[in-house]
Order: C-alpha cells, then structure tokens, then sequence
C-alpha cells in the first residue's frame, strides 16, 4: 500500500534560512556601523572612534554568534533541535546596536559643527 502523507520537505531547511538571515544581519550591523562612524567622523571628531569601534566588534560577536546556531540544544522526546533562541543573548545584542546606532546619530544630529 502506497504512503499518501504530503511531503513536508526538508526539516532543516527553515534552519538553514534562519541562520543565514542572521548572519546577514550581523553582517548589515557591522558595515552599518563603519558606514555610520565614517559619516559621522566628519561632524563629530575623533571622538566617534571608540563608540564605533565598541559597535562594529558587537556587531562581529553578532556574525560570530550567527556562524554557532546550528550547534544541537535539548529538543522533545531526546531528540537534538537546533534553536536560534537558545537564550536571548543574540537578539539582545541586536536590540541593543540598533538602539546604540540610532542613538548616535541622534547625537551627531544635535552636535553638527558649523
């Protein structure tokens, strides 16, 4: 008797695209934040460099942190899943140079020379 059950795919597709979809987003963080402290050098100062800096290396620990997600965690039944949310620290980092970028241009908005 032939197996009528609808072909799901493969499991780890929507894994795969996940962790991509990260890692792009570590990427756009990190060259947002040279982008946004290389504009914001010529208004500013010098006095960019450090935040900048701080940005784009969290922002690699996001592209670092991307690269890990296919590591196993405990899934249902004794089965390893791989979870993207293990415990929040990625989408927190996230959060937080998104806030830092849009707080730092707010800045360098308010403190234009000239």
């Amino acid at each position: 008797m032939a197996d009528h059950r609808p072909d799901r795919g493969d499991p780890a597709a929507a894994q795969e695209r996940t962790t991509l979809s990260w890692r792009r987003t570590g990427l756009a963080l990190v060259v947002g934040a040279l982008t946004i402290g290389r504009l914001t050098l010529e208004d500013v100062g010098v006095a960019v460099v450090v935040p900048t800096t701080v940005v784009a290396a969290l922002a690699t620990w996001v592209l670092v942190g991307a690269a890990g997600l296919r590591r196993p965690s405990g899934g249902a039944g004794g089965e390893p899943s791989f979870s993207v949310l293990r415990d929040g620290r990625l989408p927190a980092v996230v959060s937080a140079l998104v806030g830092a970028l849009a707080l730092g241009e707010l800045v360098a908005a308010t403190t234009r020379r000239g």
